[in-house]
């Protein structure tokens, strides 16, 4: 497969977050902010957490007032730079399947849509779990493998903008990876059962959605909740 540019969506610029949808970037949200909740309750903001993918920051802003110390990373030096402007974080470039840290550096490593952008999302995921310390969280998203092929047929048909790398885990096999890389999966759930695009339909997917849990292997995004093993 030809490895495509990963750094598309740099190189998209400004049209970035108009090529991304609202709805989409709400759901994802929370889905987060309830792995969050679920991970800490209300306690104090937890402490130093490491954001992979961070992009333009749409994500960033849902969480930043849980975390205390934050670093937020991309593999676009200057995304990265921006972000951390705009939310009061550290910030920095990064290959998310070659993180340059130290093993158990981070509490709480977030990610949303960003190991299926890479060649090898497997490895991605190993990285976050190795940066995390024992006991530490992860809370990533993705997209579900099952619908690659809508994807790529949307792209054919030029109805999707976007032309990175398109490398999505299926849903058990997120789970796989999650746990062959050293953590237990807490809580795995998704969102979207069909395409939020089709007119009208967004009221009835927020109420699919409160089934995530059961639906999950189904829908269009996927999210997990792990925890490394302690020490």
């Amino acid at each position: 497969m030809e490895r495509k540019s990963e750094l598309y969506y740099e190189e998209i610029g400004d049209d970035f977050d108009r090529f991304m949808s609202d709805y989409d970037v709400e759901r994802r949200a929370a889905l987060i902010g309830d792995l969050f909740d679920e991970a800490y309750g209300t306690a104090k903001p937890v402490g130093r957490t490491l954001e992979i993918g961070c992009g333009t920051g749409a994500i960033t802003a849902t969480y930043r007032h849980r975390v205390d110390a934050l670093l937020v990373t991309d593999i676009s030096a200057r995304l990265a730079a921006q972000v951390g402007e705009a939310h009061h974080a550290e910030s920095q470039a990064e290959d998310a399947t070659d993180l340059s840290f130290e093993p158990e550096t981070f509490e709480v490593v977030v990610s949303s849509e960003c190991i299926e952008h890479c060649p090898d999302p497997v490895r991605a995921v190993d990285e976050m779990v190795r940066v995390l310390e024992p006991g530490g969280v992860l809370i990533l998203t993705t997209p579900n493998r099952l619908w690659l092929p809508v994807v790529v047929a949307a792209q054919r048909l030029k109805l999707r903008p976007f032309q990175g790398n398109e490398v999505f885990l299926g849903y058990r096999q997120l789970a796989k990876a999650v746990e062959a890389a050293g953590a237990d999966v807490i809580h795995q759930t998704g969102c979207h059962l069909l395409p939020w695009q089709v007119p009208g339909i967004k009221p009835l997917l927020r109420k699919i959605d409160r089934h995530g849990d059961r639906l999950g292997p189904v829908m269009i995004n996927q999210a997990v909740f792990a925890r490394k093993h302690a020490a």
